[in-house]
Order: C-alpha cells, then sequence, then structure tokens
C-alpha cells in the first residue's frame, strides 16, 4: 500500500477531557474508521483517529463498492466524489497461461446501474477528504493496551474512552488484545493475494480494458481503467508446488515469479513492471468468526469483524456502511449525556449480521469460480464465460442486472437521519 503525505491534525491532549460529550477513539484511518468517525461526530460525538502508517494510504487493489455501500456513500455526502472507473461498454478479456484468449465479455454484463468500479484509495480519499475538521487524526499512532472498559494507553499515557471502534483491519491488534489470538477467529481459504499499482499499462492494452489472466489455482486481473495507474492483483492456491518455499508477505516479487513465470502473452512484462513499481499489499486470504463483536466499550468493525474476503465483493460496501450506520445506533441525547453503549452496540451488531452472514457466504462459493481449483473447473469457468457473451443472454443478464438495481432503489431499506451535530467542512489537504 502506498501512502501519501497528509499533515497530521493533532491535538496536544491525548487522553479525553472529562467532558459531558462522550469521546470515541477509532484505530484504523482505513474505509471502515472513517466512515464511523464520521458518522460518530455527526451523531454528536468528539472523535479521535489514530493509525499506525505514517501517513494516508492510497492505491490499493480492484474494488466493486456494491449497492449498499453506495447509498451510505450517499448519507455520509461523499457519492459525489466517487465516479466508475470502468467505462460501461468496456470488455472483459479472459487469457490462459499461454497468452491465448478464452472468453471476451461485455463489462455491462456485470453492470446493475449502481455498484462503482473503483480503487479502494479512491473511497479512502473521499471519506478522508468529507471527515470533518473536528476529528482529530494522529498518524504514526496505535494503541499499546486497550482493555474492555474503554481504557486504553495510547502515546505513552493511559485514559479512558467512552467508545473504542476497532477497525485496524484483518490482522487487528486491538481484536488481539481483547478478543483473544487471530487463530481463534481465522477460516483461511489457503489462497494468497497480492497486488500493485503499475507505472503504465503492458502489451497494446488500452484504458478500459480488463484482463483476467488465468490458469488452475492461479489468477491474475489486471485493470487498465480511467484516470488512475493500471492496477493488477494476483491470487493464487498456497499449496501450489510452484508456491513451495516462497514467502508472499516477505518477499511478494520473488513469490509472483516463481508462481507465474511460466506464463506467455502478457505475464512476464506485467511481472517486469511490478517488480519496477513493487507491489501495494501481499496476504493470505481468510474470513473472520466471531461470537460477537463487541465487549464492552470495544467494537470490533469492518475487516476486524468478520472480513468477506475479496471474494465476496462486498467487503468495502460492508465497511462503509457497518460505519456509517454507528452513528444512527450511538447518536448522543440532546442533554449530551453519552447513550447506554452496550445496549446500542448489540442493537447495531443486530442490524449489520444479516449482510455480512450472507457476504461470507457468497464468498466461499465464488472462490471456486474465482480461482478455480482444477482444470475441469477452468474449463467450465471459460465456457459459462463464453455463453454470457452470446447477445441474447448478454442482453438478458444487462436487463436482469438493471431491473435488481431498480428494486433496491426503490426499497431502500437503510435510509437513516445523520444530520450533523456539527460543521462539515472539508478538511484541508
Amino acid at each position: 500500500m502506498t501512502t501519501v503525505d497528509e499533515p497530521a491534525r493533532t491535538a496536544p491532549v491525548v487522553v479525553p477531557p472529562v467532558i459531558a460529550a462522550p469521546h470515541a477513539l477509532v484505530v484504523g484511518a482505513g474505509i471502515a474508521g472513517l466512515a464511523a468517525a464520521t458518522s460518530l461526530h455527526r451523531a454528536g460525538w468528539r472523535v479521535t483517529v489514530c493509525e499506525r502508517a505514517p501517513a494516508r494510504r492510497t492505491g490499493g487493489y480492484f474494488v466493486r463498492l456494491a449497492p449498499e455501500g453506495v447509498e451510505a456513500a450517499e448519507r455520509l455526502g461523499v457519492d459525489e466524489a466517487l465516479r466508475s472507473r470502468l467505462p460501461a461498454d468496456g470488455i472483459i478479456t479472459g487469457v490462459d497461461g499461454r497468452g491465448r484468449t478464452t472468453s471476451r465479455v461485455d463489462a455491462a454484463v456485470v453492470e446493475d446501474g449502481v455498484s462503482l468500479a473503483l480503487v479502494r484509495g479512491d473511497l479512502e480519499a473521499a471519506l478522508w477528504e468529507g471527515l470533518p475538521p473536528e476529528v482529530e487524526v494522529r498518524f504514526s499512532c496505535a494503541p499499546d493496551a486497550v482493555a474492555d472498559d474503554g481504557t486504553v494507553t495510547l502515546d505513552g499515557a493511559t485514559g479512558r474512552w467512552d467508545l473504542v471502534v476497532a477497525a485496524d483491519g484483518v490482522r487487528s491488534a486491538v481484536r488481539e488484545m481483547v478478543f483473544g489470538p487471530e487463530a481463534a477467529f481465522r477460516h483461511d481459504f489457503d489462497h494468497v493475494v497480492v497486488s500493485a499499482v503499475l507505472p503504465r499499462l503492458p502489451g497494446t492494452l488500452v484504458e478500459g480494458d480488463y484482463v483476467v489472466l488465468v490458469e488452475p489455482g492461479r489468477t491474475a486481473h489486471l485493470m487498465a481503467m480511467a484516470g488512475h495507474d493500471p492496477v493488477v492483483f494476483f491470487t493464487y492456491r498456497a499449496d501450489l508446488a510452484q508456491a513451495a518455499g516462497t514467502e508472499p508477505a516477505a518477499r511478494p516479487e520473488e513469490a509472483l515469479r516463481a508462481v507465474y513465470g511460466d506464463f506467455d502473452g502478457l505475464m512476464p512484462e506485467i511481472l517486469d513492471l511490478v517488480g519496477e513499481a513493487g507491489t501495494t499489499h501481499a496476504d493470505t486470504v481468510g474470513q473472520i468468526h466471531l461470537r460477537r463483536w463487541s465487549s464492552g466499550r470495544v467494537v470490533l468493525l469492518g475487516d476486524s469483524a468478520w472480513c468477506p474476503t475479496l471474494y465476496s465483493g462486498h467487503g468495502s460496501a460492508l465497511a462503509l456502511a457497518g460505519g456509517e450506520a454507528l452513528g444512527r445506533h450511538l447518536r448522543v441525547p440532546d442533554d449530551g449525556i453519552g447513550p447506554d453503549v452496550p445496549s446500542a452496540l448489540a442493537a447495531w451488531e443486530a442490524e449489520r449480521r444479516p449482510g455480512t452472514r450472507s457476504a461470507r457466504s457468497a464468498a466461499r462459493r465464488a472462490r471456486h469460480f474465482f480461482l478455480p481449483g482444477n482444470r475441469v473447473v477452468t474449463v467450465l469457468r471459460a465456457t459459462a464465460l463464453r455463453v454470457a457473451s452470446w447477445p441474447i443472454v448478454s442482453r438478458l443478464l444487462g436487463s436482469g442486472a438493471r431491473t435488481r438495481a431498480a428494486d433496491l432503489h426503490r426499497a431502500d431499506v437503510h435510509r437513516t437521519d445523520t444530520s450533523s451535530s456539527g460543521s462539515t467542512t472539508r478538511p484541508g489537504p
């Protein structure tokens, strides 16, 4: 993940003073954390965000912001900054390891008229620009200790917070401190994902091209997006013979050459470009399953709580909507006295669980199509995509997607009141 220099908006006080308005600490300045910070501020909270990284992160891999996430972005007032980076008239081209085209599908087939094709950095940038200036942000900062009563040791000082929101990702340090070791909650897929932002397009690709390179146990998705450097992300099975002895987290470029080095076509140039640019993310793929997402005054949010994985297509939307929903459940009454935090968090969790459960189930099914494990599934996948490209099938699929999108907008099941309790002027750069 690349970073961009941003001045930390740091107040001199580390431990919150004792005043009427409740004070929340949000750990993590990603999608979930920034959405929660804005929502809680609007709900009457004073908010401090601490981020382990030294600066705001940019880039990241391609994401599709599902309708629920688009609606949450609208309620947070950041939707105007979001635009799809893949043209609807583009082509998704499937390619095998020898460089041969196996399928060509109109991008419009997978469009529903509501979802947005973005990179992760688009969402984080929009949320950053929309963050109220009263929200304090501290970079190079992470808690050393957290207890479920809201006691936190931060920058060497220990104090009590009315709410602690752990939005620090699938490898959450706060979750480890309060709920226990990651191994107790992580369900691994034994897959690896590596992403990179390339300095230029390989071969003769042009803006709007979307190429999927597929072999059993190995895929690579290359997106030539509008107004953004091309993004590539690789997924492969960790038990492949080529992957034996590699260390994707420590030496991702070396691991990619070991796993994809026998590909022809575009892949040799793609690997050279990754070596030139470096990678932005490398990790194993796994879901997080917990019986509860809160304990006392500490709540887990986003990937630290549920992590549906990239195969769900809903990770960013769930993080955005989950963070936005916190403010509605934790609204501060007019008397300024904080709400019943444990009860409010229980209600928030009851609302959010069905959607995350559905996304996790979808991911477990989709992983076999997304990363076929053998030659038979690979051939079936390519055949299904070729059928989808037939004009009559393409029209039917496109019509069905548009109908589902219209139904979702008519239902409008998540509309909430998120009026601000303070200034909403965007912070400076």
